[in-house]
């Protein structure tokens, strides 16, 4: 027999024998590095494998009849080890009478045998076997009483000794990954009250395994062992983190035997393992999130390291790493390292459980994140087939974001992927697809223009589904003619102008009965007027009816604090540019909300015109509009005729980003970093639905618009005032302390504001706080919140402000250097004694208020803040300030300001 680790080829080897024979009388067999692996990989093999080459038991080849309750290959083996009288003690025996072991744990039809199998591995532990033999028999009888029968107390004692004996362990890596495990079910039990080893002995075990890697990984093992030391140290410190009061039991827990099952069932299903459903704080989050990164480090010196079971803990781990500043480096790091064996295909099915994970815990915005990397990795795996169905769950989450243009884009998106497509079966998408953007459409109040889009559903869905007319079997089918109902009974009782259009759509498609019908069953005889609908919209966030009626449109949705509007002429054209630019806005405000932009609630309103073509060179596309209540814009576009497909995507995200820039506190640099992060995320495959959105949502005629713009004009219930639309809670106003904020940096700024202000006002401020009506007024400020070097900002702006006036001296926009520098000096300057006394007349409640709003825009610079607009909101500046930079809170240690001093 000749054994090689080398490769040979079928006809070198039948080469060889037939010489060995024929010139020596020899019977040769060539064992090469292919047929080597083979017969380890058989499971009655294994054991080889397992004692020599130190395979983790992870490894283990499945019998091919594992699904079999009783195999022949059970029955077999279980009549031999019941004949055999001698104990077991050589590893081969283990490996053999371990597999009869756990197919009675994990099969209820060989569960009888359990303890006849427990009973002879116990067997193991008599005389002196080998160590690593006895150590992995203790860990199998462990195991298998647990999952068996629910219980640890009859195995304690041998899992003391096991852990006791660990350290003595040095290259059995397997053994190690055994003990990680061990230790898990050991704090399972702990909590269920399961185990006579109590939570401190865990935790000794547990500071002594990891103790035990770190001395392992400083002897500079070879990039495998490396490797899967790492891996081992990962999942110990993701371990959880219990508080130190656990009571004996937590009733209520799951029996292991029940966890076992699901996960059995996932893989009998081919599915991951279910992922937590809320997240829970780990024994060693930052020290296992490095010790990852080292392990991905190192997979290029490790190629064969079965990394994805890593993959696999960090998934079902997601919610507890998502908000770790590595996360998402380290998430990235694990889809290439496993992609990089299963493809681009692995990658997008780790995405898509991620999202299902994340908006099972109500994070909609991670979610929607993981949904944009499955998409890209299916498109680029070329299966279109698994991308469209991202596309629509992409939609979808938009659409529960109130971000109704951004939904249709991708509606849009993926009818036109659907459409192309070379399969004629994926065509069956076309229909949904159509559907979802005419949902969104009625969501934003465009019930004209939705209805329209029913027609078109109905075309394709006659055209491609399958069993067209079921509702049963076609649930979106079902909801986009429930709404377009409700719009006609609504038209029909409160808006008889509009009741037409509706009703022409129905007629075409030979479904005005059938609304009719769907009508009378949703109202309920519930009284409507348009007042009580309305608000009833307003309060889910919705547009009010029929917004796209009459000669212009406007579009409105909040996020952040901030209600935008969007007009434009109700024509094809500059319906198709408006919407073009709100979804790239509604994007990127999906894309910023998990960072910090530091918004500013507002009111923005834009005015569209599609005449950037016709504007002279250099023109601003973007022109400001003053106003002193509203944040006004004309926003100039390009027709979507004359969008140039390479120029699009700039075009937009130029448009959309100074539009937000001008709603955000931070300065112009650090707002394009956090699009550029954005980009670096995929923002631009998020923007583009495969074709320009002109092109791809051109799904109505010119005389559709014409028709809608005959109407009179919309919406309905227009002079009826807003209730406050109301946001998602992700795309809320931020209140917590903002990223940017530094409070030691703030506290020597107000030390610095002191030392450099008090004097300016050195001989006023004790006075105003003599003077009983002003000091009544400055106590109740600090009262409401006021802090003492805010109110002395505000005298000295106002003594300052009055000083050049003392000296003749008119300050104005357009004043000489030297005017505007004698100002700024005499701002400045110390007060002296003879200055002229301001009375109490200048020092007002409403003056000291205004001065106060006045000095909150002042400090702005100083928090690393920035006003981009040349009209701001100082409540909602204060606000902000307040809310995430603790303006209202923070002070320096100084002398009280408004103690009374002998004048």
């Amino acid at each position: 027999m000749y054994f090689t680790v080398a490769p040979v080829p079928v006809g070198k080897r039948h080469e060889l024998i037939a010489q060995a024979r024929t010139d020596h009388d020899v019977e040769l067999e060539i064992f090469d590095g292919l047929a080597l692996a083979e017969h380890l990989a058989d499971p009655d093999l294994f054991w080889i494998a397992a004692e020599y080459l130190k395979l983790p038991a992870s490894l283990a080849p499945e019998r091919a009849d594992e699904d079999d309750p009783l195999p022949d290959w059970y029955v077999r083996d279980r009549d031999y080890w019941r004949a055999r009288a001698d104990a077991g003690r050589t590893m081969g025996d283990l490996v053999s009478l371990k597999d009869v072991l756990r197919h009675a744990t994990y099969h209820d039809e060989a569960r009888g045998d359990l303890g006849d199998w427990i009973a002879k591995m116990r067997e193991f532990l008599t005389g002196d076997g080998p160590h690593d033999v006895q150590m992995r028999a203790r860990y199998e009888i462990a195991v298998a009483t647990l999952r068996g029968t629910g219980e640890l107390h009859a195995a304690d004692p041998l899992v003391r000794e096991f852990f006791q004996a660990i350290t003595d362990i040095e290259d059995d890596l397997p053994l190690i990954e055994d003990a990680s495990v061990l230790l898990q079910y050991g704090y399972g039990s702990r909590l269920r009250g399961n185990t006579s080893i109590t939570m401190t002995e865990l935790d000794n075990f547990y500071e002594t395994l990891r103790a035990h890697i770190r001395t392992a990984l400083a002897t500079g093992p070879y990039p495998n062992a490396k490797a899967l030391l790492l891996a081992i140290d990962v999942r110990l410190a993701f371990f959880q983190a219990y508080p130190n009061d656990l009571p004996e039991r937590i009733e209520g827990l799951r029996d292991p035997r029940d966890t076992l099952r699901l996960v059995l069932d996932a893989y009998d299903a081919d599915e991951t393992v279910p992922a937590q459903t809320s997240a829970f704080p780990l024994r060693d989050r930052d020290g296992g999130m490095a010790t990852l990164a080292s392990l991905l480090d190192g997979l290029s010196s490790a190629s064969l390291f079965p990394i994805e079971h890593t993959a696999e803990l960090f998934e079902m781990l997601t919610l507890s790493l998502a908000d770790h500043p590595e996360y998402a480096e380290l998430r990235d790091g694990l889809d290439e390292a496993v992609a990089r064996v299963g493809g681009d295909a692995t990658k997008a099915e780790r995405a898509h459980a991620r999202a299902i994970t994340f908006a099972g815990a109500g994070q909609l915005l991670r979610a929607l994140a993981e949904v944009h990397e499955a998409k890209i990795a299916w498109r680029h795996g070329e299966t279109i087939e698994d991308s469209i169905p991202m596309m629509l769950l992409a939609a979808s989450i938009y659409e529960h974001l109130g971000l109704f243009f951004a939904a249709k884009l991708h509606a849009f998106a993926a009818a036109v992927a659907a459409n192309g497509a070379q399969q004629t079966d994926i065509r069956r998408f076309v229909p949904q697809s159509v559907a979802v953007a005419a949902i969104n459409d009625f969501k934003a109040g465009n019930w004209c223009s939705a209805s329209r889009l029913v027609r078109v559903t109905i075309l394709a869905q006659n055209m491609y589904a399958e069993d067209p007319t079921n509702l049963d079997r076609h649930a979106y089918l079902a909801e986009v003619l429930q709404r377009e109902a409700f719009a006609l009974h609504v038209a029909h009782s409160l808006a008889p102008d509009y009741e037409p259009l509706i009703r022409a759509t129905a007629h075409d498609m030979g479904t005005e009965t059938l609304l009719d019908d769907m009508a009378s069953q949703l109202v309920n005889d519930e009284h409507w007027t348009i007042e009580t609908l309305a608000r009833g919209l307003d309060r889910q966030g919705f547009g009010r009816p029929f917004a796209d009626a009459g000669e212009k449109r406007d579009i409105r949705w909040t996020a952040f604090g901030a209600a935008w509007t969007v007009r434009s002429r109700n024509t094809r054209r500059d319906t198709l540019a408006a919407e073009r630019l709100i979804s790239g806005i509604q994007i990127i405000q999906a894309e910023l909300a998990l960072a910090d932009a530091v918004w500013l609630p507002a009111e923005i309103h834009i005015e569209v015109k599609t005449d950037r073509d016709d504007r002279p060179i250099g023109a601003e596309n973007l022109e400001r509009i003053p106003d002193n209540d509203l944040s006004r814009w004309i926003v100039h576009l390009q027709p979507g005729n004359s969008v140039q497909e390479d120029r699009a995507l700039v075009d937009i995200v130029t448009d959309a980003s100074l539009l937000l820039l001008d709603n955000s506190l931070l300065d112009r640099e650090k707002f394009l970093t956090l699009i550029n992060d954005a980009f670096a995320r995929g923002l631009g495959h998020k923007l583009s639905g495969g074709r320009p959105y002109d092109e791809a949502a051109d799904f109505l005629r010119d005389e559709d618009y014409g028709r809608m713009a005959a109407l009179p004009n919309g919406p309905l219930g227009e002079g009826i005032v807003r209730d406050a639309s109301p946001e998602h809670a992700e795309l809320a106003l931020r209140t917590d302390l903002s990223d940017w904020y530094d409070h030691d940096e703030t506290v020597a700024n107000i030390e610095r504001r002191y030392q450099r202000m008090m004097p300016i006002g050195r001989v006023t401020i004790p006075r105003l706080a003599r003077t009983e009506r002003t000091a009544i007024v400055l106590h109740q400020l600090r009262d409401e919140g006021w802090r003492d070097w805010q109110l002395m900002m505000a005298i000295t702006n106002i003594i300052g402000n009055a000083r050049p006036g003392w000296e003749g001296l008119k300050v104005a926009v357009d004043s000489p250097p030297e005017v505007r520098e004698r100002a700024s000096a005499l701002l400045l300057r110390e007060e002296l004694d003879t200055d002229p006394q301001l009375g109490s007349e200048a020092f007002t409640r409403d003056k000291l208020l205004a001065a106060l709003e006045f000095t909150a825009l002042l400090t702005l610079p100083s928090y690393g803040l920035h006003l981009n607009t040349p009209t701001p909101n100082a409540a909602a500046v204060l606000t902000v300030l307040r809310d995430r930079f603790n303006f209202g809170t923070d002070d320096a240690k100084h002398d009280n300001l408004l103690a009374a001093t002998p004048g």
